[in-house]
């Protein structure tokens, strides 16, 4: 039983590595230009990291906000403020698509039954849901940009907080039973991250902010 055991960590931990080396491979390549700063995202980005609920969002500083707002060339064209916050909207649809197909990869390599398995079927279940809940955001983001829908301004932001916490079930259950899962942990980490964005870049929409 423990060997049995201990063969299914190294071989999990074998092939978490080969995916590591692929994620990190990934990212180098597709880095590129990155689009100037405008002084719509300026003024965003500051707003943004001035903002902090309870601590809870220390790691939005304007630096990561402008960052990841020049790593899409729309941000240079965005008319208005609800229109940088449909593009980061994106980029975290795009996060959320790359972490769940990483985490179908290491499923596929992973033995049924196992509690490797179980953890991984989890968090594609968690990302799952929260594709859904960031996809119903977008679209209450642009009803309420183009002035239809009834939709209420503290709707916003909180749409966007609901999608953080399938995401924060996974990184307990990666720290808990995957400590040795660096990158997945990591891509967690920066969905958080932008999770977190997407709601200082709209609690001036919230009224109890």
């Amino acid at each position: 039983m423990a060997t049995t055991l201990k063969s299914s960590i190294i071989f999990s931990a074998s092939v978490f590595m080969l995916l590591s080396m692929a994620i990190t491979a990934k990212a180098n390549v597709s880095s590129g230009a990155r689009a100037k700063v405008t002084n719509l995202m300026m003024q965003a980005c500051k707003n943004a990291s001035a903002y902090s609920r309870d601590g809870d969002l220390r790691s939005v500083t304007q630096e990561f906000c402008l960052s990841t707002l020049q790593s899409d060339n729309r941000s240079v064209d965005a008319k208005d403020h609800l229109e940088l916050v449909l593009i980061t909207i994106d980029i975290l649809k795009g996060r959320l698509t790359t972490a769940t197909h990483n985490v179908e990869k290491m499923l596929e390599h992973s033995k049924k039954g196992t509690m490797t398995a179980r953890d991984l079927s989890l968090c594609h279940e968690h990302y799952d849901t929260t594709v859904k809940i960031i996809n119903m955001c977008d679209a209450m983001v642009m009803d309420y940009r183009a002035d239809k829908g009834g939709i209420k301004p503290f709707q916003l932001p909180r749409c966007v907080d609901r999608a953080g916490f399938p995401v924060y079930d996974c990184r307990i259950i990666m720290l808990i039973d995957m400590p040795w899962a660096d990158a997945l942990i990591k891509e967690n980490d920066e969905m958080t991250m932008l999770v977190n964005l997407n709601y200082a870049l709209l609690a001036p929409y919230d009224g109890n902010a």
